[in-house]
């Protein structure tokens, strides 16, 4: 009895020193001193290459019964000069209108995507019957044959959803803009959506032509919401592709004369006005890009940018309309506030703001808690990214070379344009020492590293943040 008395006092010392020692530790660690000197961060004025949004260049294929090696030339002659992140590729099926699509076209559709997927290009894809204007006459004779092809060609594009970024149409209408097409009523665009957008991949964003066929097809005069997006549905990823913007007051047919403000008729158009803000809304959660048309004074470069920046364009023609290009290189941005891009030709500063541009605004320690660092990061382009990237601070111990990751909590999705928001980090315990910090932005999708729109930054390596310091 008094042997098994001395054993347990024996351990109940052993518990409270050892007890006594983590309680003295973790004062240690509570009263460890940490400083950050933050470098100066300084927004650069530079054309990020960014996944997903910029100038693309448009490239047609047409699936036929010659062999794959046919595609395989193509795409390498195609992506030998391509310097783009993006691209939009026409995927012609007028072989095919009157019968289904044969084995040897769907392995030319995947040889296709394949090589684009692998020169890491983010594919707009695009499938159609015609890029002559002749659509009435190369169509299918019946909207099953159309349906068909869309089942058909789903299982091979949803093997590269990772790379094939949106599908712009419904395989209709001239050059594939549901114009001038024997399936352009309102229950053949929403029947034909609807066989789409079950078979393609939720991760892969759809587009209409206009925004009326967008509320058509979705049954609702008003926007996506915030509520409502990111959600795999139908609704929270069908956007917009305009082939005639800023073309004219009605960009090609896009817009109407006479106001919808106030009609219950959604399957109405609207004006210029309302149809921009109607953009302005439901592009901040789905993409809206396309091509820009006729030389005239809606594409005179002030007017571009207001409207550009209001419809949230992320992606354009950086072949056509050449006259609306070489109008904007010949233009110089003069801002009514002077910054940055004064002086800088219309062309580069829209390249330089299509999609998303994330500047980082400040990196330091929370005033009120020394242990978290305080990010603030702006967007500062058209657009929203509308994929999630992965964002972490790098601490690199300076002596040892010893690397901590921290992952920063932040859906870049719901990072605005024109807003600044403020994230915290908590920083770990670590030992002491001196580390120095980079901020770094990655897409999990294509393994894209993100730059920041910062003076060292642009190229997408990182941004040296300051030293921590903690003794």
């Amino acid at each position: 009895m008094h042997t098994l008395s001395r054993k347990l006092f024996i351990t109940a010392a052993c518990i409270l020193a050892a007890a006594l020692v983590f309680t003295l530790a973790i004062q240690r660690l509570c009263k460890r001193d940490i400083q950050f000197d933050p470098v100066p961060l300084h927004e650069s004025n530079g054309i990020l290459k960014l996944p997903y949004c910029g100038f693309y260049h448009l490239y047609g294929y047409t699936l036929s019964e010659k062999e794959t090696r046919d595609a395989e030339e193509w795409c390498r002659s195609m992506l030998a000069n391509d310097s783009q992140s993006i691209v939009l590729l026409e995927i012609n099926l007028r072989n095919y209108a009157s019968r289904d699509i044969s084995r040897r076209a769907l392995e030319q559709l995947e040889t296709v995507l394949s090589s684009f997927s692998g020169a890491n290009k983010q594919i707009i894809l695009r499938f159609l019957y015609d890029w002559d204007g002749n659509a009435l006459q190369t169509e299918p004779g019946s909207r099953r044959r159309i349906k068909k092809h869309m089942e058909q060609t789903a299982p091979v594009v949803n093997r590269f959803s990772s790379h094939v970024f949106l599908m712009q149409g419904v395989f209709t209408g001239n050059c594939g803009e549901m114009n001038q097409t024997h399936y352009g009523g309102n229950d053949d665009i929403t029947d034909l959506m609807a066989t789409l957008s079950k078979a393609i991949s939720p991760e892969i964003f759809l587009s209409v032509r206009t925004p009326q066929h967008l509320r058509t097809i979705v049954g609702s005069g008003s926007p996506l919401s915030q509520t409502q997006a990111y959600r795999g549905t139908l609704i929270s990823r069908l956007g917009l592709y305009n082939d005639g913007m800023l073309g004219n007051v009605f960009d090609c047919g896009t817009y109407d004369d006479t106001p919808r403000s106030g009609s219950p008729d959604y399957t109405e158009k609207g004006t210029r006005e309302e149809e921009i803000a109607f953009q302005n809304t439901l592009c901040l959660y789905v993409p809206n890009g396309g091509e820009v048309v006729l030389d005239n004074p809606f594409n005179d470069l002030t007017a571009a940018i207001a409207d550009l920046s209001q419809m949230h364009v992320s992606y354009l023609s950086c072949d056509h309309d050449a006259a609306v290009l070489d109008k904007w290189r010949a233009s110089v941005y003069k801002p009514a506030d002077p910054n940055i891009f004064e002086g800088m030709s219309g062309y580069d500063y829209i390249a330089a703001h299509l999609g998303y541009r994330y500047v980082v605004r400040q990196l330091e320690i929370e005033p009120s808690d020394a242990a978290t660092f305080r990010l603030s990061i702006e967007n500062t382009g058209f657009s929203p990214a509308y994929r999630p990237f992965e964002t972490t601070l790098l601490l690199q111990e300076n002596t040892s070379g010893q690397q901590i990751t921290i992952p920063v909590s932040l859906d870049t999705r719901t990072l605005l344009p024109n807003e600044i928001y403020h994230i915290t980090a908590a920083i770990p315990s670590i030992g002491t020492g001196s580390y120095s910090v980079t901020l770094s932005m990655r897409d999990p999708a294509t393994g894209c590293s993100i730059p920041f729109a910062n003076n060292g930054a642009e190229t997408g390596d990182g941004l040296a943040c300051g030293q921590l310091n903690i003794s």
